[in-house]
């Protein structure tokens, strides 16, 4: 006589299975937490190379100066565009990022910033080229990013206009 098997899995085999899968998951969520908080900041620091190359180019197309002024930490900045004749645009949002927008958008990020003029302000004249805005002297700041997780970027603004980044990876 032949006698029936019923298909399956043993109860020890579903509970190796998933012994398995949840030891797969602690191993792998830290990094993955990780690398989407590396993500973040490298939004950020993408963004400024672009805020600085769109002052730049609207000082040189429009013939105005462009001011970005830079906050004590260096990681907010308002753009501002002083037309030809004088008078002063208030602060373009799109090209700008407010402490409101930081702190929403990146928890944990640090910035610290050297070589800046004091008044913070560095101002695109018709050429293109940063000035500090105030007696025309040229300026080169260094500002680093650091994310929660301890990765830095290091953004070194040209007195050309050019926004050299190097990211730091050791941790």
């Amino acid at each position: 006589m032949a006698t029936l098997r019923v298909g399956g899995f043993t109860l020890i085999e579903l509970l190796v299975t998933i012994a398995v899968g949840v030891l797969l998951g602690l191993i792998a969520i830290p990094n993955l937490v990780s690398m989407m908080d590396s993500g973040k900041t490298s939004v950020l620091v993408n963004q400024f190379p672009q805020d600085v190359a769109w002052a730049r180019n609207q000082a040189v197309a429009g013939q105005s100066t462009v001011s970005i002024t830079l906050s004590a930490n260096g990681c907010n900045w308002a753009t501002s565009v002083t037309s030809a004749n004088g008078t002063a645009n208030p602060a373009d949002a799109e090209h700008s990022m407010s402490s409101t927008q930081f702190a929403a958008s990146y928890p944990g990020v640090s910035c610290s910033i050297s070589g800046a003029p004091s008044s913070g302000v560095l101002a695109f004249d018709t050429q293109g080229f940063i000035t500090d805005g105030a007696g025309g002297s040229p300026v080169s700041p260094t500002i680093v990013v650091t994310a929660a997780r301890g990765q830095s970027w290091t953004l070194q603004v040209l007195a050309s206009g050019s926004v050299l980044v190097n990211a730091n990876t050791s941790s």
